[in-house]
């Protein structure tokens, strides 16, 4: 989980009300930008699909799948990068592609 950020609590702030005094964490945003970084990218490296970590970093693993024997589309999405947010959704698209 990332960092919360604090935001002073609405009110008047005067001493004895609890108004300004308290903080609210804003973690919702944040939990929800970390939920839709991917954990992983499946892109193109040299006609075989590889699997990189979701900065970029890597390649972590190459596959014996030839990316020139996939869809087109597919093929298109590997060369920019797919998205994969956990370990069951790279096992699917793996099978998809023919692995």
């Amino acid at each position: 989980m990332g960092a919360a950020v604090l935001f002073p609590a609405g009110g008047g702030g005067r001493a004895g009300t609890g108004g300004g005094h308290g903080l609210v964490f804003a973690r919702a945003a944040l939990d929800s930008a970390e939920e839709t970084e991917p954990r992983y990218l499946l892109k193109d490296l040299g006609g075989h699909v590889a699997l990189y970590s979701g900065d970029g970093q890597g390649p972590l693993a190459e596959y014996d799948l030839m990316t020139r024997l996939l869809p087109e589309q597919d093929v298109l999405a590997l060369q920019q990068g797919v998205p994969v947010k956990d370990e069951a959704e790279l096992q699917r698209r793996l099978e998809d592609y023919g692995l």
